[in-house]
Formats: C-alpha cells, sequence, structure tokens
C-alpha cells in the first residue's frame, strides 16, 4: 500500500512539474514589440496587450515644471486607480509649486530624489550625470524597449551620447503642424471694420490703431490698447515677423547672425516702440502676470496679442461664452499672419522634433527594467491614446476601446469640445489625461498618421475657428530641430549664454518703452553693445558651427 501511495505521489508530482513548465512558456511567449521584451515572471495579458507584472510596479515620479500640486493630486488620483487595477503599475506623480530648478539642486544636496524624474533639460542631465545619479538606459532599452527604438527610428542614435549611452527617454517629441504663436485679433471689431487685408506688420498696426480708435474703453471706461502682451513673452517669436527664425538670420551658406546684429531685429523692435509711442501698448505689456493679464483681456480692454493662441482663447471667448448673455461667436480673437516687406516667410512656431526634454531613472531605482518596459508600452501608438487621453469607456472618458485594439472617440465628449462646452477640469479629473507623460511623443501618432495625444488637436478640421487658424498661419510653422544646441554646465559658453538671454528680456523691454524713436535706436545699440561684450560673437559662432553638424548628419 505504501508503495502505491508514494507511486501515486511520484506521478502527481511529475505532472504538475510538467504542468508548470508548460504554463511557463504558455505565459512568456515569444516577446512582441506590444508587450515589451524579457517579461519573464509575469502572468496574464489585459486588453491593451499589457502582461501583467507580477509584482506591482513602482513608478513614483517627481516632474520638474512648477505647479500646484493640489490640483496634480485631483487629476491624478482616478487615473492612478485604474492603472494599478489594469496594469498592476503603481503610477504617481509629485509636482511642487517651487522653481524646478532649486529643487533638483536640492535634491542632489541633499540626496533625496525618486526613482524617476520628469522633465530634465540637457544642462540638468549633464549636471546629474556628473554626479553619477541617473542610469545609462542603453542597456535597458535594448533588452526591454523595441517599442522605444521603433518609435524614435533613426532618431533613436541622436539621444545617445558619443559613449553610447543613454541618460534620458524623451517627452514630447515628434513633429505636430499646429501653430503654437500667432498674432491674434479681435474679430467682431475687425469684422465691423470691413475686415481690411493683412499683410504686412505695418497693415496689423493700422488695423488695431483703428480698432482702438472705435473703442477707445471698455464698458466700465477703462482705457483699451491696441497690443499687450503678459510675462510669458517670448522675443524670438515677436520679432518672426520679420524672416528671423528661433532669433536668429541664416545666409545661403547656414551661417547664423542674431537678431541684435542685424536690420531686421532692429525694425521688429522699433515697430513696437510705434505702439508704445501712441500710447497703443498696455503699460504692463512685460510684467502682466498671466492672470491679470485675463482679466484685463476678458474685460474687452486688449485688441491685439502675440503670444500662444490658446491663451486668447482662454482669456476671450471662453470667459465671454460664459459670462455675456448677448454672446455672440464671433466676439472673440483670430490668428491671423503676416510678414514685413522682404521676408521671405514668417517664421512663429518652431518645432524641435528632438522633444521638450528627459525622463531618467535614478540611481534608486529598484526595478528599472519593469519601468522601462511600461515606457516601452506607452511609445506604441495605442500606448500613447491611453497616456495622453486617459481612462477610456467611462462616462467622461475622451475615447472608447475595445479588447482587439478597435477604438472611437467618445461622441458625447468630441461634440462638447466642437461646441466649446467641454469642461476639461472635470472631465481631466475624471480620465486623468496627459497627467503622466512621461515618454510618448506629441506628433502624429503611426498608426494612423492623424491622431495624436493632444485630444483636443484632433478635430481641427472639424472645428470652424481652428480651421480658420490653420488657414491663416499654417505656413508660420516650420521645424528647428537642426538649430538646437546644448549648453551643458562645462561649457565655458553656458553662462555666457545665460547673461545675454537676461540681458535681452530687460533690454528688449526697454526697446519697445523708450520715450522717442530715437531713445529707442539708442537703447537698441546699448542692448547690443552689451551682449557683444558679454560674447554674442562667440554665442554665433558656436551655434552656426552646431547647426552645420546637425545639417550634415541628415546627409
Amino acid at each position: 500500500m505504501k508503495r502505491q501511495v508514494a507511486l501515486l505521489m511520484t506521478i502527481i508530482v511529475g505532472t504538475v512539474l510538467i504542468l508548470s513548465a508548460c504554463g511557463k512558456d504558455q505565459n512568456e511567449g515569444e516577446a512582441t514589440p506590444e508587450n515589451g521584451a524579457g517579461s519573464t515572471g509575469q502572468t496574464s495579458v489585459n486588453a491593451f496587450g499589457w502582461q501583467l507584472p507580477a509584482k506591482t510596479t513602482k513608478i513614483h515620479f517627481y516632474q520638474a515644471e512648477k505647479g500646484n500640486p493640489d490640483k496634480i493630486e485631483k487629476k491624478q488620483a482616478a487615473f492612478h486607480d485604474y492603472l494599478l487595477k489594469e496594469f498592476n503599475v503603481d503610477m504617481k506623480r509629485t509636482t511642487l509649486d517651487v522653481e524646478p530648478k532649486e529643487k533638483l539642486n536640492l535634491m542632489l544636496v541633499s540626496g533625496d530624489y525618486p526613482e524617476v524624474i520628469a522633465g530634465l533639460d540637457d544642462s540638468a542631465i549633464s549636471q546629474w550625470k556628473a554626479q553619477n545619479k541617473i542610469m545609462d538606459l542603453a542597456p535597458l532599452v535594448d533588452k526591454y524597449g523595441p517599442n522605444i527604438k521603433k518609435a524614435l527610428g533613426d532618431r533613436y542614435a541622436s539621444y545617445l551620447d558619443e559613449n553610447g549611452k543613454l541618460w534620458g527617454i524623451p517627452r514630447g517629441w515628434g513633429y505636430l503642424p499646429i501653430p503654437d504663436f500667432t498674432a491674434h485679433i479681435r474679430w467682431d471689431w475687425y469684422q465691423e471694420m470691413g475686415a481690411p487685408e493683412i499683410k504686412t506688420p505695418e497693415d496689423y498696426y493700422n488695423v488695431l490703431k483703428q480698432m482702438v480708435a472705435k473703442h477707445p474703453t471698455n464698458a466700465n471706461g477703462e482705457k483699451t490698447y491696441a497690443l499687450s502682451w503678459n510675462a510669458d513673452v517670448k522675443v524670438n517669436n515677436a520679432i518672426g515677423f520679420w524672416g528671423l527664425q528661433d532669433g536668429y538670420k541664416e545666409d545661403a551658406d547656414h551661417n547664423l547672425t542674431h537678431w541684435l546684429n542685424t536690420e531686421e531685429g532692429k525694425q521688429a523692435a522699433l515697430f513696437y516702440n510705434r505702439f508704445f509711442l501712441e500710447g497703443l501698448m498696455d503699460p504692463d505689456a512685460f510684467v502682466n502676470k498671466f492672470e491679470d493679464w485675463r482679466t484685463k483681456f476678458s474685460n474687452e480692454r486688449i485688441a491685439g496679442h502675440i503670444g500662444p493662441w490658446w491663451q486668447s482663447w482662454n482669456a476671450g471667448h471662453e470667459v465671454w461664452r460664459t459670462t455675456d448673455p448677448n454672446y455672440k461667436e464671433d466676439k472673440r480673437y483670430v490668428q491671423v499672419a503676416f510678414k514685413a516687406e522682404g521676408a521671405e516667410k514668417a517664421y512663429l512656431s518652431p518645432k524641435d522634433t528632438h522633444g521638450w526634454n528627459y525622463t531618467v531613472l535614478t540611481d534608486k531605482a529598484k526595478s528599472p527594467e519593469e519601468i522601462i518596459k511600461f515606457l516601452d508600452f506607452t511609445m506604441t501608438p495605442m500606448g500613447t491614446r491611453l497616456m495622453g487621453w486617459g481612462i477610456p469607456n467611462i462616462t467622461d472618458s475622451y475615447w472608447n476601446f475595445e479588447e482587439g485594439g478597435k477604438w472611437s472617440f467618445n461622441d458625447t465628449a468630441k461634440q462638447a469640445l466642437l461646441a466649446g462646452d467641454l469642461d476639461y477640469e472635470k472631465t481631466e479629473a475624471a480620465n486623468g489625461s496627459n497627467i503622466f507623460w512621461l515618454a510618448y511623443p506629441q506628433g502624429l501618432l503611426s498608426d494612423d498618421n492623424k491622431s495624436t495625444a493632444w485630444y483636443d488637436q484632433n478635430f481641427n478640421a472639424d472645428d470652424k475657428w481652428k480651421k480658420l487658424m490653420l488657414d491663416n498661419v499654417s505656413d508660420t510653422i516650420y521645424e528647428s530641430t537642426e538649430r538646437r544646441v546644448i549648453f551643458a554646465n562645462d561649457n565655458p559658453l553656458t553662462i555666457k549664454n545665460q547673461q545675454i538671454e537676461e540681458l535681452i528680456k530687460t533690454g528688449f523691454a526697454k526697446i519697445v518703452m523708450s520715450k522717442s524713436e530715437a531713445e529707442a535706436v539708442k537703447n537698441f545699440e546699448d542692448l547690443r553693445s552689451k551682449a557683444q561684450k558679454i560674447g554674442l560673437s562667440d554665442i554665433e559662432k558656436y551655434r552656426t558651427e552646431e547647426y552645420k553638424k546637425n545639417l550634415a548628419k541628415l546627409k
């Protein structure tokens, strides 16, 4: 009897071992681009093709951007729970209402930093690498990141250093053919003038001047201005109407000359001074904090603006639709384009396809391979949709998703967006869209070449006003990837470049606010002289050399 029991137990144990081995083969399977390579030890596959890790993958990261922690927490809560339940990934973001550079420096000094940090620029990468605080990700990407390599394609090599090491995964890379910066004009006021043609800066000036003459004050008797900016104004964009790209003029041999050393740059600065001299420029244009500027804007005190297109939407009709009982859709700002005489084009929206910055894994990462596996998933088109549009198949979803990869936009959300009724704060708190942007692209997705992670940019052809914007200003968008220059901490020109940039911020404002044209010319020449003394010629030379190197790589 004992022999029979022993024999039976042997058979049972053997059968269990065989079944276990078979189960292991079936679970591991062949690594695919969708679920990541090297997925040993993972159990089941979810509807997105993601193999759930046997142990929860933890990705708690600091995003090096200034922001309201309470708002971040509110927006990420539901999406955190969704990812934990459906992907077994515990993802949490920390963003603080402090300057990120200060916080990053404090982290380095104290040694108190997380496993993952998002939003490091090239300079910060150099600093953290020098102190051996971040990991070379190339071996991990080689083994666990087939989608990272596939998505980046030939661009992947551009992220490696001279030793073939990868210190960060790019964020927001790729080309998205939509405008960022434009000129704006109060549309209903423009229509009542008969919509005269605007082809040059002079035309824009004259139209705005006539608008203010017709509407000198708002309903409260407050003075109106032809032009206003806020503290976010970018000089390089404001002077792009004169054919300058990223603040530089390029000759036939690809030599770059800074705008301070060009006649075009001088004319651009004097053009804006004209607004001030005639009392048409908001005197607070260079110091307006966004919320104060937004109030001034929505109080109907501004005829024109040059800056991000969404600023005049947010401060204009998106406010009036809810506050003006007699609101009509023409009461809004529309984006327009023009260029100076002799300029080939207006260059307003540079597109650096390399990306905004990077996500890094620090030396504290306990399971870096698991983190890379998930980042690899987010690089797939469907992974990007999930991270970009948030939770599918709920009341406040932006989209619907079915097992097998079939997806569609949530028509309720789409129609609310097109009607201008979408409550972003409510829906984004429910679905978590774009709260965890660690690695995926901002450009068009490779599987359909038309959808993008930015939910509200997926229906531009269906939106009357966005279509008008694109029709007006699409020619002002340009790729600037090859112009990108790294000013690392160990580069002796880095401090000079920073000093010149700071000098220009105050110097340009001084030119624009000059009390006479002669004074504006003098202030322009003084600014140029000071920049030259710091080393502007060296900066021009370095940028030109780097630009030509990048161009050579394309051949």
